[in-house]
């Protein structure tokens, strides 16, 4: 069985760590109890998929995908924020192995891939506001 907390806060935490700007867990992240400047980033836990396994082996597998979305006060903060983003999650080294790794106490993540990315919605520029969307999907073992 995978527990998907353990892997939601991982995510979150290499969220804020690498691209050195908040992240809210479904909400407005705040930093020190007061509400975090723009730009930040929130992370949704979307839908996965569990993939069952046979009675004799005790190891379980997950599809688990997550929604980033960055708000910023300007288009080119969006877009700066959503390259460090993707760089967090995908960048790879020379070697092969992920920049930013994500331990997971029980876990083993062993594939990262980029499902959509939504661009920016411009309406809400007149508000100054941008937001944009990106979708992620970890394939884990426990």
């Amino acid at each position: 069985m995978i527990d998907r907390g353990s892997l939601t806060a991982a995510v979150q935490d290499l969220l804020a760590r690498a691209t050195g700007r908040p992240c809210g867990l479904g909400e407005l992240p705040l930093v020190n109890g007061e509400p975090a400047g723009l730009p930040y980033t929130v992370l949704y836990p979307l839908g996965g998929m569990p993939v069952a396994t046979p009675f004799v082996d005790s190891w379980a597998e997950a599809t688990l995908t997550y929604q980033v979305t960055v708000v910023a006060r300007r288009m080119d903060q969006a877009e700066w924020l959503a390259d460090r983003v993707r760089r967090a999650v995908l960048q790879r080294t020379a070697s092969g192995a992920w920049v930013n790794g994500l331990e997971v106490s029980g876990l083993y993540v062993w594939a990262r891939r980029q499902l959509a990315d939504d661009g920016f919605d411009s309406e809400s520029a007149k508000d100054c506001v941008v937001s944009g969307a990106q979708r992620f999907q970890f394939s884990v073992t426990g």
